[in-house]
């Protein structure tokens, strides 16, 4: 057991393992920890999704950076990375979200992306599975693209191995021990480790982790969960990926079929600490019923979903938060911890970038963008009651798309 470290990062999802990496390459000796297996809980269940389009400059920018590290990725880490820029479609089929389209292309367009709208048809032209019929407006963003998750984070523990960061699996984190405010050691079942910086990426545990040294965390780990259909005729690599506002429906190409999944109204919320220790994602329950639900919703636009047949069914926990907002940076209450958490359903997709920012901030004093929006500073003092963030965090969940 390792005894002593400049950096424990705690977890290897992929906020944790970019961070590691991250580090490893400003010359960082550090330690990564996690319970079960590296890079094997929610991240490889994701659905590999980079949206340019988002709700504020800050997320653009941040999308923008991952992508551009996602299309360098092998060329960074030396591990493989499948991915495509395919853009993508999102689809207003109510009047009241027309306005979020085009506020959507008003803010894009300023922001340098590749964004237009096309009517309903237009858009069928570009992807036939999907039918004009009941489609008022569509965005098309051409920067759009989407990614194997099931590498990425691996692909990052592995590169920061490679140079010099060594990875402690199924290996729990019982306590970060903070002496006089600031950070001294991470505390595990297999021993103790001295470090003066944690980084608590630990994905659903997230809150568990801090919560033993006493600092609050306002996120929730909330079911998600996907198909993937059998190969289809007329699927392609570069179709673009179709996204339904309202219904918070996505699609995209798989391995010559369709991922597809949605962000239910009511979603399944768990409590970490009311599961079994050895409880991983794998086990997380799962109910057909409810993707069923999405295909009918969407019957008209995407009949596919209802006819093709299913070869994978999988889902994970990602983490909400009342804004849905990340959560990133230093613990006001705490000296030395860092927290990469809070992936509100899109934390795979700009973990390079996140991964990086973590870095700076533990080097440099500073991050590349101002992060000062993701901060947990932003909660301190409200003590927000776990039924009001549930609530608010199933809002942010079902209206991931912007839909009104």
């Amino acid at each position: 057991m390792i005894d002593r470290a400049d950096v424990v990062v705690i977890g290897s999802g992929g906020f944790g393992a970019s961070t590691a990496f991250h580090l490893a390459e400003r010359g960082v000796p550090c330690v990564v920890i996690d319970r079960h297996e590296p890079a094997s809980q929610t991240s490889p269940r994701a659905a590999g999704l980079a949206s340019h389009a988002r709700t504020t400059d800050l997320m653009v920018e941040l999308v923008k950076r991952a992508s551009a590290k996602f299309a360098r990725f092998t060329e960074d880490t030396e591990q493989p990375l499948d991915w495509t820029r395919s853009g993508s479609l999102k689809v207003a089929r109510r009047p009241e979200d027309v306005p979020v389209i085009e506020e959507d292309l008003a803010r894009g367009r300023r922001l340098g992306l590749d964004v237009e709208q096309l009517t309903g048809s237009e858009a069928s032209s570009l992807n036939p599975f999907l039918q004009d019929d009941g489609v008022l407006a569509v965005l098309r963003v051409g920067d759009d693209l989407y990614f194997d998750p099931a590498q990425v984070a691996i692909g990052y523990v592995r590169a920061a191995e490679a140079r010099g960061v060594a990875v402690l699996p199924k290996t729990t984190v019982t306590r970060v021990h903070v002496e006089d405010g600031q950070v001294e050691a991470v505390e595990t079942d297999k021993g103790t480790i001295s470090t003066p910086v944690v980084v608590d990426a630990a994905g659903a545990w997230t809150r568990q982790v801090a919560a033993a040294s006493g600092i609050q965390i306002p996120l929730v780990p909330t079911r998600h969960q996907l198909f993937v259909t059998e190969p289809l005729a007329g699927v392609r690599a570069d179709l673009p990926i179709v996204r339904v506002m309202d219904a918070a429906v996505y699609v995209r190409p798989c391995d010559g079929g369709l991922l597809w999944g949605g962000y239910e109204e009511r979603p399944r919320f768990f409590d970490m600490d009311g599961l079994p220790r050895a409880f991983h994602m794998a086990d997380t329950p799962l109910d057909a019923d409810v993707l069923r639900r999405f295909a009918d919703d969407v019957r008209r636009q995407l009949p596919v979903l209802a006819e093709a047949g299913v070869r994978e069914h999988r889902g994970g926990l990602p983490t909400m938060t009342a804004d849905g907002q990340h959560l990133v940076g230093p613990a006001p209450a705490a000296s030395g911890f860092f927290v990469a958490g809070g992936c509100n359903v899109a934390g795979l997709s700009i973990s390079p970038a996140i991964g990086e920012a973590v870095a700076a901030w533990i080097v440099d004093g500073a991050t590349p963008l101002e992060l000062e929006p993701l901060s947990i500073a932003r909660f301190r003092g409200e003590g927000i009651p776990q039924e009001q963030l549930e609530h608010d965090a199933a809002w942010q969940y079902r209206h991931f798309y912007g839909a009104t």
